[in-house]
């Protein structure tokens, strides 16, 4: 019975929610059978659920106050319960819109020819709907919803000269549009990192349209339509800065878990960049990052990704902002997941320590840590191997680089990431091998490390070339 459907469910309710379930359960309107009530009754007393406190023969003999164990009349128990409890889940979440209440008192005035009381609760509704702040996919389907009641309720009018036809149009296309660019922004980004291949019906036109200027009034459009072109244009740095600008002027009209989505979208548009050489994106980073961690956009469920926590401290070290690092260690790291915490705070304090050349002590967090986390043992071996070559250890920076390509080969990685560390790997081989005064083969070598991408360590190999030149 612990792993039933009903317990799985049950388990996941707030404290609230188990109250106000409580009260379902014992309301004669919702349920009329004893046996559900006694069931509940019990299980909702328990602190915890588990298996022992589920036991069925133990349950069945306090339901039924009787030893002798009927399946077929527990199972029939089970079901009709799990049933009461998803249609509480229903109520509830109907009861959270605000717009469903008002939606079925006008579909009620509307059959039974009560017009005055239909015009009361249309007003209402449509109050209601401009108090409303977030003004995405959601909010235009409510607006359609509305519509079409509103229009299927004059049907029986006298005069249908003048209907909403249009408006009901308008709506219903404004949250296709929404729905449409968000899906696409999600197809480019799932495409690049796994080739998939998306078409997108009627894209073309819609972008067509907002192009020529249509839906400048509606932020949620143009935030979606900028960071669809950011995704699909990443050359064109405008769309990129307006983009930006417009997550500034208008972060209340998504939802929060859409915000963070383009939040994502824009900071990921910066990485890119930076992989490709264009270093002046790291600041342009860095204060993403800072505005997202103080409007909690990055926060979710209380909970702050892993990778973006990782992407942070690399950030934040790139513009030797060590103060604040430290700052944002002590106060984000308890918002890791508890699984991934332990290994993640080794890995910050490993760079921030690298960062600040004590070699030392990141040697040691470095070769003390097994970094399960192929990003994380990744990173770990690219710091192992600068630190090699700063010691001059050049006998153990050349094991790495052997052992570091096999590891490569072995592992199932993104070609993009293969690409990024096969470059280093490759780069940093040929920078070992060049003599200090071969001014030619250093030239050649700073060519090949500019003109080289993806590789997002090319300061630190450009900054080596320059010692060697200085030798």
């Amino acid at each position: 019975m612990y792993n039933s459907k009903l317990i799985t469910i049950l388990t996941k309710l707030t404290t609230v929610e188990k109250e106000a379930f409580r009260k379902w359960v014992h309301s004669p309107m919702h349920n009329q059978r004893s046996d559900r009530t006694k069931l509940f009754n019990y299980l909702l007393s328990k602190r915890k659920l588990t298996p022992r406190t589920t036991d069925r023969y133990q349950v069945y003999r306090v339901v039924f106050d009787c030893t002798d164990y009927h399946d077929t009349t527990f199972k029939k128990l089970m079901n009709l319960s799990v049933q009461l409890l998803e249609d509480f889940i229903h109520f509830s979440s109907q009861k959270k819109d605000i717009q469903t209440k008002q939606k079925s008192l006008i579909s009620f005035a509307a059959a039974h020819q009560l017009d005055q009381y239909k015009q009361q609760s249309i007003a209402k509704a449509q109050k209601k709907l401009k108090l409303l702040t977030v003004q995405n996919h959601s909010y235009f389907e409510q607006k359609t919803q509305l519509e079409k009641l509103i229009f299927e309720s004059n049907e029986t009018a006298t005069d249908r000269s003048q209907t909403n036809l249009q408006d009901v149009v308008d709506q219903q296309y404004i949250a296709f549009i929404l729905e449409t660019l968000r899906f696409a922004c999600e197809a480019i980004t799932h495409q690049r990192l796994y080739k998939s291949s998306y078409n997108i019906p009627l894209l073309e036109a819609i972008l067509q349209d907002i192009a020529n200027g249509k839906y400048m009034d509606t932020p949620a459009i143009q935030l979606y339509y900028y960071s669809y072109l950011a995704l699909s244009n990443p050359t064109e740095e405008t769309h990129f800065k307006t983009l930006k600008k417009l997550l500034k002027k208008h972060p209340a009209v998504i939802s929060p878990k859409e915000l963070k989505s383009i939040y994502l979208i824009a900071i990921n548009y910066c990485v890119q960049q930076l992989n490709n050489g264009a270093e002046t994106y790291v600041k342009e980073v860095f204060e993403l990052y800072q505005y997202g961690l103080e409007q909690t956009i990055l926060i979710e469920n209380n909970l702050l990704s892993r990778f973006t926590y990782k992407n942070i401290v690399a950030v934040a070290i790139r513009l030797e902002q060590y103060t604040w690092l430290k700052d944002f260690l002590q106060a984000y790291t308890p918002y890791l997941e508890t699984t991934y915490r332990p290994h993640y705070a080794a890995y910050a304090q490993a760079k921030l320590s690298f960062a600040q050349h004590d070699f030392d002590k990141a040697l040691q967090i470095l070769t003390k840590v097994e970094f399960d986390n192929i990003f994380l043992n990744m990173d770990a071996k690219v710091m192992l191997l600068k630190i090699y070559y700063a010691n001059e250890d050049f006998d153990a920076l050349d094991a790495l680089l052997t052992s570091f390509r096999r590891f490569l080969q072995r592992k199932s990685i993104l070609a993009y990431q293969r690409q990024i560390h096969e470059n280093m790997i490759n780069l940093t081989t040929k920078l070992l091998h060049i003599p200090s005064r071969a001014t030619q083969k250093q030239l050649a070598l700073r060519q090949e490390i500019e003109q080289t991408n993806p590789l997002t360590e090319k300061p630190w190999l450009l900054q080596q070339l320059d010692c060697l030149g200085r030798r």
